[in-house]
């Protein structure tokens, strides 16, 4: 029995409520892209910490002056440094970017909008200033006790850079799951060996350790082929069970080869779902053992695996890695050209940009059905297709996910 077909989007909220953390660790600051954030972050002190100067230029107490004002310059100043030096009304000091903008001086005039007056190093500015120009306030970008990175963030080097400015060079962050993979299919051949005759190479399983890998998880074991065998099957699905993950390949139709659920049942995982009303992909399997391991079966098309690990696996193992934010964003786009989807299903298609002028256009990729992993090899992301929708001309504003860059964790969200 494979139990009801429920939508797409009842999938992913099944299996992201199977989702939970495994603990915590602490990582160095070049390590922790990718990691996802276990703690809030506050800021140490003001950012930035003094009023500091945003051009290169002379620093100026505004008085309303205008074009053609000469100031008698009394020093300089450069990042690193604190000013002391004794100013009067119409004094200015040479400062550079970055530099500590002392009072009474609140403004800056940039270096391009004055010129020396010949006259012992005294300037005229050239243009009119105002009030303030040119100076970051202490604070400004925020203030001491403020949180800047929260716990569940996805860590991309924007954050670490956030990181490094409050002094934050360890962080706790979460530990990712375990994970196991189990291809199934006597068909199968791995790409080390010869395929001559009716057999197949494993492409699945690879997919799968390099997305996983790219991914940032850290226990990742490789349970290899194993053919349509019942008790094969059982003792190398009892062996990936061990994991806290355990994706499998193939055998989870209603084929007589498919011995995956019935298998999965004998070593005590409940089902939570089977099918989806999705193309390609339907027969997805999800399904948990009473010690919270969750198994995931995708069927055996390539298309289908590199589709359904970007919607549905991957941001349950975001999910499972901590992070609050872990679905796809998709993009709308116009339809490079017209599309069809006659399955009555939601369908998702491999799918690639084009530009033309100063449009970007999203193009479905032809392909020859769920096996055709080579037109697969070309997208770029996936090109959403609603149930309903029989066909949507060229120009139709879609949704793009552009998943395949966010394969890798660290600097694609």
């Amino acid at each position: 029995m494979t139990g009801p077909t429920i939508t797409f989007d009842d999938a992913v909220d099944a299996i992201l409520s199977l989702a939970r953390t495994y603990g915590t660790r602490t990582v160095r600051l070049p390590d922790a892209a990718g990691c996802v954030l276990a703690e809030d972050v506050a800021a140490d002190r003001p950012i930035p910490p003094f009023d500091r100067a945003a051009m290169d230029g002379y620093a100026i107490r505004f008085e309303g002056q205008d074009a053609g004002k000469v100031f008698r310059v009394a020093g300089r100043i450069y990042p690193g440094e604190m000013w002391s030096g004794d100013t009067e009304p119409g004094d200015a000091v040479k400062i550079m970017t970055g530099a500590s903008v002392p009072p009474p001086f609140d403004t800056v005039v940039p270096v391009e909008e004055t010129e020396t007056t010949g006259e012992g190093g005294d300037i005229r500015i050239t243009a009119s200033p105002r009030k303030g120009q040119h100076v970051a306030l202490a604070g400004e970008d925020a203030q001491a006790g403020e949180c800047l990175v929260s716990a569940g963030t996805l860590l991309q080097p924007r954050h670490v850079a956030a990181l490094a400015a409050v002094g934050k060079w360890e962080v706790a962050v979460q530990n990712p799951p375990s994970v196991s993979v189990l291809a199934t299919g006597g068909e199968l051949k791995e790409p080390w060996e010869k395929a001559e005759g009716p057999f197949i190479r494993n492409s699945n399983a690879h997919f799968l350790l390099s997305a996983l890998g790219r991914c940032g998880l850290r226990q990742i074991e490789y349970l290899g082929i194993v053919e349509d065998d019942r008790d094969a099957l059982t003792t190398r699905l009892r062996a990936g069970l061990r994991s806290h993950v355990l994706i499998v390949t193939g055998g989870v139709s209603a084929g007589d080869t498919d011995l995956v659920p019935e298998c999965l049942a004998a070593c005590g995982v409940e089902r939570v779902f089977h099918r989806v009303a999705v193309q390609p992909g339907k027969p997805v399997f999800v399904g948990v053992t009473p010690g919270g391991t969750v198994v995931i079966g995708l069927p055996g098309n390539p298309v289908a695996v590199m589709l359904h690990f970007a919607m549905l696996v991957r941001p349950f193992l975001l999910r499972s890695c901590g992070a609050t934010d872990c679905l796809p964003k998709p993009i709308w786009l116009p339809l490079a050209e017209g599309v069809r989807n006659r399955s009555g299903r939601l369908k998702y298609a491999a799918a690639r940009l084009e530009t033309t002028g100063d449009t970007t256009y999203v193009q479905e990729i032809a392909s020859q059905g769920s096996g055709d992993f080579v037109s697969a090899a070309w997208a770029e992301g996936v090109l959403e297709i609603p149930a309903d929708a029989d066909h949507l001309p060229a120009g139709a504003r879609v949704r793009f996910y552009p998943v395949w860059g966010e394969l890798l964790f660290d600097g694609n969200n």
